[in-house]
């Protein structure tokens, strides 16, 4: 990866995981390797796994680690009861469409506020399965969107093999 000039801004990036693990830690390792390069990284989760996530880890180690690196939280707009299991994807889905673009300009209108201190954000990487609440306030913010979709090895090896798969009739 290419060193940035000493006095060029450091690209700030924000990522918008989808509230489930399989979703938030391999874009969790993506920021940060991203802040590794010196890249400013804002993560968002939600309040439900940001408040369950942070005491999970030794945050001061991490900031050492990665200094130019914040978490940030939003609502799911699911009531703090639920217990967000994968039968209520779907109950995660609907709500979350509608609770984040509202929580997702407030956060940015406040992140722009914080000019002095970091960059403006200069992109968003939002999960590919997120509603498209972060695609709309980007486009609102000018800033632009890359959707990253997070497959583990058993999907990969599944979508390269479906059609074979298929033609031989293997359990379908």
């Amino acid at each position: 990866m290419e060193k940035l000039e000493p006095h060029a801004p450091h690209p700030h990036v924000v990522f918008l995981p989808f509230p489930v693990q399989g979703h938030v830690k391999p874009m969790l390792k993506l920021a940060e390797l991203l802040s590794y390069a010196s890249f400013q990284v804002t993560f968002i989760n939600t309040e439900y796994v940001h408040d369950r996530f942070l005491p999970s880890i030794d945050i001061q180690a991490f900031y050492r680690r990665c200094p130019k690196f914040q978490f940030l939280s939003i609502p799911d707009g699911l009531h703090p009861d639920n217990p967000r299991s994968i039968k209520d994807t779907i109950d995660l889905l609907l709500s979350i469409g509608a609770a984040t673009k509202p929580a997702l300009r407030q956060l940015f209108v406040s992140l722009n506020r914080k000019a002095g201190r970091q960059q403006h954000p200069t992109c968003i990487i939002a999960d590919g399965i997120m509603p498209s609440s972060a695609i709309d306030v980007a486009e609102e913010f000018g800033i632009p969107v890359f959707a990253f979709r997070t497959f583990s090895a058993c999907c990969t090896w599944t979508y390269f093999h479906l059609l074979k798969l298929i033609e031989e009739g293997a359990g379908f």
